[in-house]
C-alpha cells in the first residue's frame, strides 16, 4: 500500500478503492448474468443485483466528490480494503476461467456480500450532517435488498423437484 500522508489522501484513497470494489462487483454479477442467460429469472436476477452495485459505486463516487464539503470521520481499515480489492480482481480472474454452476455462484455471492456490508457507505464513514448521513444510510437500506433476492433464489433452487411439484 502507498504511503499516504494526510487525512485528505487516505479519504480520498478509501473512497476510490470502494467505488472500484463495487464496479468489481458489478463486473461479476454482469458476468453471471451472461453466464446463466438460460435461465432468464436467475439471469434477471444477477442483472439487477449489478445495476444495485452500481449504484453502490455511485454512492461512494458522490461521498468522494462531498468530501470537502461535509463533515465526516473515516472509520475503515485502507489496508483491508486494498486487500479485498485484489481478492476481487483475483476472484473475477478465477470465474472467468473456471465458471462456478450457479449454486455455487449464489452462495459464494451472498457470503461475499456479508463480509462486504461493513465497506457501505454508512457503515465505513460517519458523516457530521444528519442529512447526508441519513441520505447514505436510505440508500443502503434500500440496497440491501438484493442479498435477500440471492438467498430467496438460492433457496428456491435448492428445493428438490418434488416439493416444487406438491
Amino acid at each position: 500500500m502507498q504511503l499516504l500522508d494526510t487525512t485528505s489522501d487516505k479519504v480520498i484513497l478509501f473512497f476510490d478503492v470502494c467505488a472500484k470494489i463495487e464496479g468489481l462487483c458489478a463486473t461479476l454479477y454482469h458476468y453471471y448474468s451472461d453466464l446463466y442467460k438460460d435461465d432468464d429469472d436467475v439471469s434477471q436476477l444477477w442483472k439487477k443485483t449489478a445495476l444495485e452495485e452500481e449504484n453502490h459505486q455511485k454512492q461512494f463516487e458522490l461521498a468522494n466528490r462531498l468530501r470537502d464539503d461535509v463533515g465526516f470521520d473515516l472509520k475503515a481499515d485502507l489496508e483491508r480494503t486494498s486487500r479485498i480489492h485484489q481478492k476481487l480482481v483475483n476472484l473475477l480472474d478465477h470465474v472467468r476461467q473456471n465458471p462456478p454452476d450457479v449454486v455455487t455462484a449464489l452462495t459464494k455471492a451472498i457470503e461475499m456480500e456479508e463480509s462486504l456490508s461493513d465497506l457501505h457507505l454508512d457503515s465505513s464513514v460517519s458523516f457530521r450532517d444528519e442529512l447526508i448521513s441519513k441520505m447514505f444510510q436510505a440508500l443502503r437500506e434500500f440496497d440491501q435488498d438484493h442479498v435477500k433476492s440471492l438467498r430467496n433464489c438460492l433457496s428456491i433452487l435448492m428445493l428438490p423437484k418434488t416439493e416444487m411439484t406438491g
